[in-house]
C-alpha cells in the first residue's frame, strides 16, 4: 500500500484546497483527523474505503463533479479501490468577511 499523493494549491485563512490523487488500488491517505469542515469534488469516479477509528468501515461511492461535504472532527483511513482516483478537498477554515 502507497501513499495517496496531496498537492495543496491553496493555503490562506480562509480555506485550504487540496488535490488528492491515488495511482493505484490499496493507496491511502493514512490515517488523519479533519480539522475543519470541508467540500469533497471528486474529478473521477471510482471507490474508496473509509476506515474510521473503532475499525468500522464504509464504502465512498464518488461520482465526477458531484461534491459532498464533511465535518470537521472525522477520524478515518481512506484506501482507493481502483486505479486513477482524484478529487480536491476545499476545508473551510473561516467564513468570508463580506
Amino acid at each position: 500500500m502507497a501513499d495517496a499523493q496531496a498537492e495543496t494549491t491553496i493555503d490562506d485563512e480562509r480555506v485550504r484546497v487540496t488535490r488528492w490523487s491515488f495511482a493505484r488500488s490499496g493507496d491511502s491517505t493514512r490515517f488523519h483527523v479533519h480539522e475543519y469542515d470541508y467540500v469533497l469534488v471528486p474529478v473521477t469516479g471510482g471507490t474508496l474505503t473509509a476506515t474510521a477509528e473503532d475499525g468500522s468501515s464504509r464504502t465512498l461511492s464518488q461520482v465526477a463533479g458531484v461534491p459532498y461535504t464533511g465535518s470537521a472532527g472525522l477520524a478515518h483511513t481512506v484506501v482507493a479501490d481502483a486505479d486513477g482516483i482524484v478529487f480536491v478537498e476545499v476545508e473551510l477554515k473561516a467564513p468570508s468577511a463580506g
